[in-house]
């Protein structure tokens, strides 16, 4: 009886077959249009558009940052913007405020109703006044906030000149570094941890001038001639760059750039040089200098590279700009502030681990892990591939997240899942084939499977004895 019955299905699967290769030109042609149909599936497409850019605000405020803070001022309240949350809160610090500064947790900023500088502490909200000076007003720059240090520019008693002054805000001393003669200007000061830096203008010329707080030393780091000119001094670590621009006489040419200056050896280095007007107000971190070309584009500059990456292009650039470890900060006219991300990398392909079959109606556990290489915090999409799909909430870098899923039907699925950092870069694909329900089947019964799926109507008896007709 046994026999028989094997037989019958021989004989079954031989005349389904026949009637299938009737339908098809051969079961290779069939694997390689599977095959195709799955490298498109798997194709990256990139969406993001300027997922580089942050939007802060739609103000057209002087902003200042750190990695975890960007502070604004709108008459008299001041906005604080958590980078990694976007959330923005508020402090009504009173007075007519500008030019927030922040170091650490602590805010400075000029109010003009007060006619002095004030500190805001963003994690006690604690407020206080600190000096009143005779600065009349001017930019952004006239002055920066580092530690507990304020160096800033200011009218001398007798109200004709500026000079640059160093406020201490732990101990209230206030001393006045610069005490320029005549038509002298010492403008845009700096500092960095020990080092303040600023720029003396002198009728047509321009040098830098370096003042160390610890040794009280005082350092002219450059000594133009009449046919140059060094302005917008920046600080990181050892390091001062500038701009520069010199008129070659013989030539009757002018050529524009970026000079370092190494604190500690005292030696000088072109960065780069050019006859089109080139990098005004430049910013230094680490091995990145971003400044700006009078037509309008913000660029970025890898000292370790050489290669510069236009970042911005508008007419309507407004400085100051500032940039730290990950992002580059500035203001368009019209439209608000900007953060790019100049450092950040997506994710990596993420893991998936769970059981590859099991049965239809059950719940089981899928894990997911991605590892950033910026250490951002990462979330998951994930396709069950049954026309389902979750997504998870931001988890820290490499920790395991479990999800779990049901599929409601027997089939092979491919789970598909990328991850994305919490500025919008995603990974590749991973995937995971699974089986519903689990059991041996050979490889031409799935075949044979799909193809009664396929035509419902063919091969009754092999239908039966696969027992297919529930």
């Amino acid at each position: 009886m046994g026999l028989n019955k094997m037989k019958i299905k021989i004989i079954s699967l031989l005349i389904c077959t026949l009637f299938l290769t009737s339908i098809f030109t051969g079961i290779t042609t069939a694997k390689n249009l599977v095959k195709n149909d799955s490298s498109v599936t798997n194709t990256i497409v990139d969406l993001r558009g300027d997922q580089d850019f942050i939007k802060i605000t739609d103000e057209e405020a002087t902003c200042d940052f750190n990695n975890e803070f960007v502070v604004y001022a709108v008459g008299s309240t001041l906005y604080i913007y958590t980078i990694k949350t976007g959330e923005i809160d508020t402090a009504l610090v009173g007075g007519d405020v500008v030019f927030p500064k922040i170091s650490e947790n602590r805010v400075v900023y000029y109010d003009f109703l007060y006619m002095g500088f004030k500190m805001y502490n963003i994690t006690t909200g604690e407020k206080t006044d600190l000096i009143v000076t005779n600065w009349p007003g001017g930019g952004s720059d006239d002055f920066q906030f580092y530690g507990d240090y304020i160096a800033y520019e200011n009218t001398n008693s007798d109200q004709y000149s500026t000079e640059i002054f160093l406020y201490n805000i732990a101990t209230g001393e206030n001393i006045q570094l610069t005490d320029s003669p005549g038509e002298a200007f010492p403008e845009n000061p700096c500092i960095f941890k020990n080092i303040i830096a600023w720029q003396l203008i002198e009728g047509p010329l321009a040098d830098i001038f370096m003042y160390d707080i610890e040794s009280e030393n005082y350092t002219q780091v450059t000594n133009t001639s009449q046919f140059e000119s060094e302005t917008f001094p920046s600080i990181y670590e050892n390091t001062i760059v500038f701009s520069y621009f010199y008129y070659d006489k013989v030539n009757g040419t002018i050529l524009y750039g970026l000079k370092m200056y190494n604190i500690a050896s005292g030696d000088e280095t072109t960065i780069f040089t050019g006859e089109e007007p080139t990098a005004n107000s430049p910013e230094i971190f680490g091995n990145i200098i971003v400044y700006s070309v009078p037509d309008g584009r913000l660029c970025l500059y890898n000292l370790t590279t050489n290669d510069e990456i236009l970042i911005y292009e508008s007419s309507n650039l407004v400085q100051p700009w500032n940039l730290n470890e990950n992002y580059v900060l500035f203001t368009v006219l019209g439209e608000g502030v900007y953060l790019y991300i100049y450092n950040n990398n997506p994710p990596d392909q993420p893991e998936i681990n769970g059981t590859a079959s099991g049965k239809p109606g059950i719940s089981y556990d899928y894990t997911f892990n991605a590892v950033d290489p910026n250490g951002n915090q990462v979330k998951y999409f994930i396709d069950w591939g049954d026309d389902k799909t979750d997504s998870t909430a931001l988890n820290p870098s490499g920790v395991d997240v479990i999800v779990s899923h049901t599929w409601s039907k027997k089939g092979a699925y491919t789970i598909k899942a990328h991850a994305q950092d919490e500025y919008g870069l995603n990974s590749l694909d991973a995937t995971l084939s699974v089986t519903m329900p689990f059991s041996y089947e050979p490889p031409h019964f799935r075949f044979f499977e799909w193809l009664l799926e396929r035509f419902p109507h063919a091969c009754p008896i092999l239908r039966s004895l696969l027992g297919y007709n529930q």
